[in-house]
């Protein structure tokens, strides 16, 4: 799913809303979570999951393709940890297949 896809959702579901202003609801989620993210902050959505960040030391990594190590900055990645209704209802629907 894409962001144009939750947009036209979100307009679908609320007729009130114009597409415009439905945009302007996700991109402006969108950027405060990345703006929280980026703070240091961690975001949950309960019964979606959370998102947090994780500290990538600095060191050296290998290319497994050519065998070339190089060295790697320190980074921070961001991690996902799906919540228990999202994992569950994935589940259900995979074990109905």
């Amino acid at each position: 799913m894409k962001r144009a896809d939750i947009i036209t959702q979100i307009s679908n579901l609320y007729p009130k809303l114009t597409i415009k202003e439905s945009h302007a609801v996700v991109c402006g989620l969108f950027n405060f979570m990345a703006d929280s993210l980026a703070s240091g902050r961690r975001v949950e959505v309960r019964g979606f999951g959370s998102f947090s960040l994780k500290h990538r030391a600095a060191g050296m990594v290998r290319n497994p393709r050519h065998g070339v190590s190089v060295e790697s900055p320190a980074r921070n990645i961001v991690y996902f940890r799906a919540g228990k209704e999202l994992a569950g209802s994935v589940n259900a629907i995979n074990n109905k297949a």
